[in-house]
């Protein structure tokens, strides 16, 4: 069938018999919007120039001429009327006429503004609301004052007012009300004097049109959306909706009358209506309060000027004019609280510079002059304990007059598409654009004249990387399309308790910073002339470097504003930035976060999606409306944030802090020394290597590592040519290799020391490449593994809001992106932090010896202990020391002292402004309260003043529940008589350093051995089998130091470790030069690497110091005569080995040890250090020896668990579970009362020995100096030991019974010596005193009876006892 084309609709109809057939219409098409162009009829040209010149007549004052439009030449002419869609035509110029001319040479006027139909009926809504509004100002009063504290009847179904004019205009209209329940329609008679909008407010009902009016809202309605707005911000949408269904099934049908809903007259009948309601009757509410407000002001202006001048000669204050019954039914003027009342009464502008007047006091010696004033009454007003100050000029470094904080936020984005239109609202906390903008273009004329010699606190390094990492500082990063929205945030500036004080439009593509600046100087005009401030900002450090670079500021202010980093902010910033800035190191910052401006983003999150689509008008008013609220409801609880200040942050952190650094034990002036030392360099050196350093480094290792390979390659295939009989010539070219290989590695070694790594950091000149380029590494990683944690931080705190309700839940999609962020983030931080863990260990192994750089402290794989650990904010230190590693930077009781006394120091600069702020609040109530009483008198029977009585109400109300609140309390929570025992300098005053008090002690008994207990399987026993391999290495050896972190790797078949398979740990498995691509850039699908689930808590750390001996303990008095007696008779009889051995083998925990000469070495001479291998080959050999079947000491030497001197740092650099217990396991520690644990701490080369008795959960401490340092480390890392020994024997079905977060169930820590009366007197004896002990321990006594003069001689028997071990 062959194929036609398609025949059209038309085509298909049948033929017409009769008639003209069927009729038939074209479809109506829309017409394509972009090909749109303006057409002009016939003669517009020539009418629009007769407008112009009769216009431009009638300004002038002239006679208009004629309105007929000037003849044409030739009439029929019309070539430039014609329709402007013809292309190349355009209009002629029009024939001018004398009076024309004369109108051309006159001087232009401005164009008048062209309004399109809908901005005009914007216009003229906006007007007549604006003149009804003032008629209704005191019905409105009136109503609320005659229905406050009682129920509110409903109009009446028909109003009538009765005219006493005689205007003979009467009025009928028929009025819908709207009430939250129902509908009533109301039939309203009136005249010209009095418009239905009056009569229905003063019943009880804001009419929704300001002429002609149809519906009407009732008050209540309006009030409960305002409080329901206030607490959910829900649009009108939903309250529309809401009542349409309410009224549709209570029986209240309403129909649309617009005519796009013509199609579906059921659909949004009140939307518009009650959005004209709400707008409306907030301004008239506004207006009355503005009323109120310059009543208040006249009184407060009264009542200074009584003051200074006296009651006597004191004039009157014009007030504003009162209501009287008869200005209310008189019409139809407008309401007597007019614009004219109003201008006469002083601003608050006017009433701060009339109350400024600064009389200096007289100064003293240990506090600035302060002089007296007075903030503006607007600032009081939004918060009067930081504002209500009556004398200024605190000094910055004690945290100055005021406390501020600042942000932006991007999220309130405004679309162009949503127009704008005129609302008649000022607002009350929004800046103008204008005053932005002038700021703005002061910054770019700044910017081009630097000043001539600025003075920064910072390196330009260091705010460099700042502004890479923060988005604030990049001015020109666009946060939002500038095509489709106009307006990309808001930016807030808060008090320290979080009230909004200023706000403004954000318009430029990033957060500039003219916002700040802005708003501070919008603050100081506020402000007396003398009065200081600390503005929080999380780029401060880089807005304050812009402040000293460039003339911003004018020196008057400059001189009383600093800037420190908001409390969260200030994590992700540089260490040498947070040590200037961060609020936690600045002095007089208190324990303020001043992050206000977060909360009140959260309080305000609601508001984005409503004011997206909003007019600008409307939306600033939507937000500045809500900011007012969030500020009345927070100085009503001005009270409760003191009182939670005070209970729950100061009494908890000045506790903590106290116990802390009483157990530190280290003197304030130390403290403070050492945090001076440590500010100065760790800000004045240069922390970081350059990237270029960095990747020469890496080529520089991975030609060496390739030139190693070569090495290994040339040694095996000479190995196998020897043997197999290889000609000379095959051996004589492989030693020509061997010399190109030693070439190779020279010119290896030349091609480093060309990198210049002594001129950018000389101090390095002189350590080895693998180390130096391991440190650098770190350096960076750690820097990334910051800020990777810090926004894990933010995630979290984002995800816990709907925890237990104390915060908004989060939206089903914003809960969700949370968790798949942190599950993203959570594998390549971790990676990262095992990476540096086990870098940690390098350095350590790598570290050549007497270098003073100190070895980076390892990070907790768990975010909570990652958020506590206060080294995760320090760089890696690159810079070797002068002389011996600073305390500050080793010594862990200097640095938690340090830490300690900033929060003690917080803690009391904290007190004294909380003191200070409780004698703001009581003056200010006092001081309002004869303000309102003043106001009241001035205002007699006007109705304004049902409001003074409700601030009256209110100011009670906040007297009666800050009362307990304002009462002056110190540090501890005691309550105080004045301010002045409150003003304590420093909170180190109130730590108690007395000793504690000596109690006899128990009877000293080693624990009895445990009875068997039944097991009782445990709920998720299974251990993954994953292990971190770097931390499994064990320890290399040819050093008389012994590092503290290198660990022994045991197998299952115990195998013997060498040498050379301790040298064997080669950086390409640390990840040297992969690591940047790995780590630094790492992907997000990292697998998970699995770390220990147990972690420091501040519980587990909680142990109980007792300074005294322990009494009743008994001494071994001839363990070394024993043995000694036992190294003769090996001799005796011939199976005693001589020194020339290489090898000495000792089984210890199932593994095989190996003692080689060098580690023999130390016992030969009488200054040797001993090492791990040789304090563990010992300590292993005497507990095989007095656990043996013949022994006495059998009973008590099998209940003790003996330690390496490598199990503890296993745990220090975070081991995984599976490594630790197939360390330990072998010992059975969970059937053994008493563990062994020797220690030696790295930085001071120096043995220490921790004996736990777990049945009496008991810690000894011994330590040959009798020194209390350090101590607190170590209790902590084996305290750390223990939780998770215990956990990962519960976990493999061996039950242990033991506690160590159980606050009722503390654990006791005693010294086995007396401190300040050390054993030895050099520094190289303290491994044989450490032996020593162990060995009493093991034969069941808890002291020794060697003394220093015995030492010489047990250091031999040490040795022969060696020599008597078997041979390899």
């Amino acid at each position: 069938m062959p194929k036609y084309p398609k025949r059209t609709t038309r085509a298909n109809e049948p033929a017409a018999v009769s008639g003209l057939g069927t009729h038939h219409t074209s479809p109506i098409k829309a017409r394509n919007r972009r090909k749109q162009k303006v057409v002009r009829g016939l003669g517009s040209v020539q009418q629009t120039a007769a407008a112009a010149l009769r216009l431009h007549a009638i300004l002038r004052g002239n006679d208009p001429p004629s309105a007929s439009p000037p003849a044409l030449d030739h009439p029929m002419d019309l070539g430039n009327d014609q329709d402007m869609e013809t292309n190349g035509w355009v209009d002629e110029e029009p024939i001018v006429t004398p009076s024309a001319a004369s109108a051309a040479s006159a001087p232009p006027r401005p164009p008048l503004p062209q309004h399109s139909d809908t901005e005009a009926a914007h216009t003229r809504l906006n007007d007549a609301w604006n003149a009804l509004l003032p008629l209704l100002e005191i019905p409105w009063v009136k109503y609320y004052r005659d229905t406050h504290g009682g129920p509110r009847d409903c109009i009446p179904t028909e109003v009538v007012y009765n005219c006493t004019s005689s205007c003979n205009s009467p009025a009928v209209s028929k009025v819908k009300c709207l009430y939250p329940t129902h509908i009533r329609y109301v039939t309203l008679k009136t005249c010209s004097c009095k418009s239905a909008a009056i009569l229905l407010v003063e019943r009880g009902v804001f009419p929704a049109t300001p002429s002609k009016t149809q519906t009407g809202v009732s008050f209540d309605l309006l009030d409960f959306y305002r409080a329901l707005f206030e607490r959910s911000c829900d649009a009108v949408t939903a309250l529309a909706a809401a009542l349409h269904t309410v009224y549709e099934r209570r029986g209240f049908r309403v129909l649309s009358a617009r005519v796009d809903n013509i199609h579906n007259p059921t659909q949004d009948p009140f939307r518009r209506l009650l959005t004209q309601a709400v707008q409306w009757s907030s301004n008239l509410r506004d207006r009355v309060e503005h009323q109120v407000e310059v009543a208040l002001q006249a009184a407060a202006m009264q009542l200074t000027a009584r003051r200074r001048i006296g009651e006597a000669s004191v004039e009157s204050v014009p007030t504003s004019a009162t209501l009287t019954e008869a200005s209310v039914e008189s019409v139809p003027t407008s309401a007597t609280l007019t614009e004219a009342s109003v201008e006469s009464v002083p601003t608050s502008a006017t009433l701060t510079e009339a109350s400024a007047r600064f009389v200096p006091t007289s100064p003293t010696a240990e506090a600035p002059i302060l002089s007296a004033g007075r903030a503006s009454r607007t600032l009081t007003e939004r918060c009067p304990a930081c504002f209500g100050l009556t004398e200024w000029g605190r000094s910055l470094k004690d945290g100055g007059d005021v406390q501020g904080g600042g942000d932006g936020c991007f999220s309130y984005l405004r679309l162009k598409s949503a127009g704008n239109g005129k609302i008649s609202y000022d607002p009350k906390r929004f800046l103008s654009k204008e005053t932005v903008d002038t700021v703005g273009r002061r910054l770019v004329l700044a910017r081009k004249n630097p000043k001539a010699n600025p003075k920064s606190l910072l390196a330009k390094e260091v705010v460099e990387l700042c502004e890479e990492s923060w988005d604030a500082a990049n001015e020109k990063k666009q946060k939002a399309n500038p095509e489709r929205y106009d307006a990309s945030g808001i930016f807030v500036m808060t008090c320290r308790h979080g009230q909004p004080i200023f706000l403004c439009n954000i318009d430029t593509p990033g957060e500039q910073q003219r916002y700040i600046v802005a708003m501070v100087e919008e603050l100081f005009t506020m402000l007396p002339d003398m009065a200081t401030l600390m503005q929080a900002y999380d780029v401060a450090c880089i807005t304050d470097h812009s402040l000293d670079l460039y003339p911003i500021l004018s020196d008057a202010i400059r001189s009383r504003v600093s800037f420190v980093i908001n409390g969260m902010h200030a994590y992700g910033h540089q260490w040498a930035c947070q040590l200037m800035y961060s609020p936690r190191f600045r002095t007089g910052m208190g324990l303020a976060d001043h992050e206000g401006v977060e909360r009140f983003w959260s309080r305000t999150r609601k508001l984005i999606p409503l004011t997206r689509t909003q007019w600008n008008s409307r939306r600033i008013w939507m937000i500045d409306q809500y900011a007012a609220f969030v500020g009345e409801e927070s100085r009503a609880s001005l009270g409760a944030w003191i009182s939670r200040q005070q209970e729950k942050n100061i009494e908890v952190k000045h506790r903590a802090a106290t116990k802390t650094l009483l157990d530190c034990r280290v003197t304030e002036r130390t403290l403070r020394a050492e945090w001076a030392a440590q500010k100065e360099a760790q800000t004045s050196i240069r922390a970081h290597a350059p990237k270029r350093l960095r990747r020469e480094l890496d080529k520089v290792l991975l030609l060496q590592t390739q030139i190693d390979a070569v090495e290994k390659a040339i040694e095996d295939t000479k190995k196998t040519l020897k043997g197999a009989g290889a000609p000379a010539s095959s051996l004589k070219i492989l030693s020509g290799l061997e010399l190109t290989h030693e070439k190779l590695s020279t010119e290896a070694e030349a091609l480093y020391g060309s990198l210049n790594i002594q001129d950018t950091f000389p101090e390095l000149r002189n350590l080895p490449l693998e180390f130096t380029q391991t440190l650098l590494v770190m350096r960076d990683l750690k820097i990334n593994i910051r800020k990777r944690a810090t926004g894990s931080f933010m995630e979290w705190e984002t995800l816990d809001r709907a925890v237990s309700g104390r915060r908004e839940p989060l939206g089903t999609k914003v809960h969700q992106a949370t968790r798949k962020a942190i599950s993203r983030r959570q594998p390549a931080l971790l990676k990262a932090i095992n990476k540096f863990n086990e870098g940690c260990a390098t350095l350590d192994r790598l570290r050549p010896f007497n270098c003073s750089i100190p070895i980076p402290s390892p990070l907790s794989t768990q975010l909570n202990g990652l958020r506590n650990d206060a080294t995760l904010h320090e760089d890696v230190w690159i810079t070797p020391s002068q002389g011996p590693i600073p305390r500050w930077l080793n010594d862990d009781d200097v640095r938690d002292g340090i830490r300690s006394l900033h929060v003690l120091d917080r803690c009391a600069e904290e007190v004294v402004r909380l003191n200070l702020e409780r004698d703001n609040l009581r003056h200010w109530l006092s001081e309002e309260a004869d303000i309102v009483e003043e106001a009241k008198q001035a205002l007699g029977s006007s109705p304004l003043l049902f409001f003074l009585l409700q601030r009256e109400q209110d100011l009670t109300d906040m007297k009666r529940s800050w009362s307990t609140s304002l009462r002056h309390q110190d540090v501890e929570g005691r309550v105080i008589s004045g301010v002045a025992e409150a003003l304590v300098p420093i909170a180190v005053a109130s730590v108690r350093r007395v000793t504690p008090p000596v109690t006899p002690s128990p009877a000293f008994v080693l624990p009895p051995p445990p009875p068997p207990v039944a097991f009782v399987p445990p709920p998720n026993a299974a251990m993954s089998s994953r292990s971190s391999a770097s931390l499994s290495r064990p320890h290399r050896r040819g050093s008389s130091t012994p590092p503290s972190s290198a660990m022994a790797a045991p197998t299952a078949q115990a195998p013997i470790v060498t040498e050379d398979e301790i040298f064997e740990d080669e950086f390409s498995e640390f990840g040297g030069v992969e690591i940047v691509e790995q780590v630094l850039h790492g992907s997000d699908d990292e697998e998970v690497i699995e770390t220990s689930a147990v972690e420091t808590s501040p519980d587990v750390l909680d142990v109980q110091w007792v300074y005294e001996l322990p009494a009743g303990a008994t001494f071994d008095t001839d363990f070394a005569r024993q043995l000694a007696e036992r190294n003769a008779d090996f001799e005796r009889t011939g199976m005693s080995s001589g020194e020339h051995f290489s090898h000495y083998v000792v089984q210890q925990n199932g593994h095989v040890l190996e003692i080689t000469p060098a580690d023999l070495k130390p016992f030969t001479y009488p200054t040797g250090r001993l090492n791990g291998f040789g304090l563990n080959g010992v300590a292993s050999s005497l507990l095989k020896l007095y656990r043996a079947v013949y022994s006495p000491t059998r009973e008590i030497a099998s209940r003790c668990a003996l330690f390496s001197t490598y199990d503890l740092p296993l745990v220090q650099f975070k081991g995984s579970d599976p490594d630790l217990w197939r360390r330990l396991s072998p010992t059975e520690y969970w059937d053994k009362p008493i563990w062994l644990i020797p220690i030696f701490r790295a930085e001071q080369a120096h043995w220490v020995l921790m004996v736990v008795l777990i049945p009496t959960q008991k810690l000894l401490c011994f330590d040959s100096l009798a020194s209390i340092g350090g101590w607190r480390k170590d209790l902590r890392d084996v305290m750390l030991l223990i939780t998770r020994l215990v956990a990962l024997a519960n976990r493999n079905k061996h039950l242990l019974h033991v506690s160590t977060e159980d606050p009722t169930e503390k654990w006791e820590a005693r010294l086995l010596f007396q401190p300040g009366r050390p054993r030895q007197s050099n520094d190289y004896d303290c491994g044989v005193w450490v032996l020593s002990m162990m060995a009493a321990f093991m034969r069941g006594h808890a002291e020794t009876s060697v003394t220093e003069s015995d030492i010489p001689w047990v250091r031999d028997v040490f040795r022969r006892h060696l020599l008597t071990l078997p041979i390899t």
